[in-house]
């Protein structure tokens, strides 16, 4: 019941954000002709589509460069083909299964026995996400510093305010990883006997120091994650430039790298579908604010964004419809 009621509230927000845009900015006279520019514009629709996949190779890469440190002989096939149908269920996430659960359930069962290092290196695959983000945000906020004062009050307070969403994610990232090094649980351990002798509480310690022996084992890998990461932020960006151009419009790209951080954030907040209405209304206004884009052409661009991303979303259904689990037999287990 409470998934039911769960995504219908995400269908209704969707459906009640993009009536709302299309009420404001007319679907036959304002939005559609932009998306007839798409076949006379099919060069930066390409390309998007293009960006797109590098996008999901390099999100592939970055996570492969972590399971190797775990699984040296995985092929990057699987991981790529793993990553490209969690696409299908990212764009298609009606439901509880989203790409994450995908990817863990689709590398565990060709992994017999790696459940909890593969769930680990998702973790930290997503952790060097965050700092390479951040780090893309650090370096485009540097660069349009000048321009602070002729931002209006709402995106300077989207810029502030994703600022210390990303900087506060990037601390607790730190602060979680001293939490769980050995000396301090086992600091935890002799100041609070009770607490941390209780059953319940001994299994999550346990996990704990599971999770700190793959960080330990893992952290040299992260930093070549971490800039791979960076490439692959880039390309995502790039396919919703691509889009703006696709659809007729025009903006500094370094306004467009600025704007899509907080465009991803708020697209990725879990009350819609594929966050449909909450990208677009994010995309348009920070592009009104940041470079005049009218606001019709930033709708039309955000849209056209996602029909790129959305197409290898359906790749990855149909590939998903016709995969055959198979199984990875770890060498020292064929020996056995």
């Amino acid at each position: 019941m409470k998934r039911l009621i769960s995504i219908s509230l995400r269908l209704l927000i969707s459906g009640v954000l993009l009536a709302l845009l299309f009420r404001e900015h007319d679907l036959i006279a304002d939005i559609a002709p932009r998306f007839r520019a798409l076949l006379t514009n099919w060069p930066w629709m390409l390309a998007g589509i293009v960006f797109a996949f590098l996008s999901l190779f390099l999100t592939a890469t970055r996570w492969h460069i972590l399971l190797r440190g775990l699984v040296p002989h995985l092929p990057f096939g699987m991981v790529l083909r793993a990553e490209i149908v969690s696409a299908f269920f990212n764009i298609s996430s009606v439901g509880v299964v989203g790409g994450d659960t995908y990817k863990i359930m689709s590398l565990s069962r060709r992994l017999p026995g790696k459940a909890i290092p593969v769930s680990v290196s998702l973790v930290l695959d997503h952790l060097a996400g965050l700092v390479s983000v951040a780090l893309l945000f650090l370096g485009c906020m540097l660069a349009v510093h000048s321009r602070w004062q002729e931002f209006g009050q709402d995106v300077r307070l989207l810029f502030t305010g994703y600022g210390m969403y990303v900087g506060g994610g990037v601390g607790g990232m730190a602060l979680t990883w001293i939490s769980f090094k050995p000396n301090v649980l086992a600091w935890g351990k002799r100041t609070f006997p009770r607490t941390f002798g209780h059953p319940k509480f001994a299994r999550i310690l346990t996990r704990m120091g599971q999770v700190n022996e793959v960080f330990t084992l893992l952290w040299r890998r992260m930093l070549s994650a971490t800039v791979v990461s960076t490439g692959m932020h880039v390309a995502f960006f790039m396919s919703f430039y691509c889009g703006l151009r696709a659809v007729g419009g025009a903006a500094p790209l370094l306004d467009v790298l600025t704007a899509m951080p907080i465009v991803d954030a708020a697209a990725s907040l879990p009350v819609s579908i594929s966050g449909l209405g909450v990208r677009e209304r994010t995309f348009e206004a920070l592009l009104a604010g940041l470079a005049g884009v009218p606001e019709a052409v930033g709708i039309s661009a955000s849209l056209a964004g996602w029909m790129f991303n959305l197409f290898w979303g359906v790749v990855g259904g149909v590939l998903f419809l016709r995969s055959k689990h198979t199984q990875i037999i770890a060498p020292e287990a064929r020996t056995a």
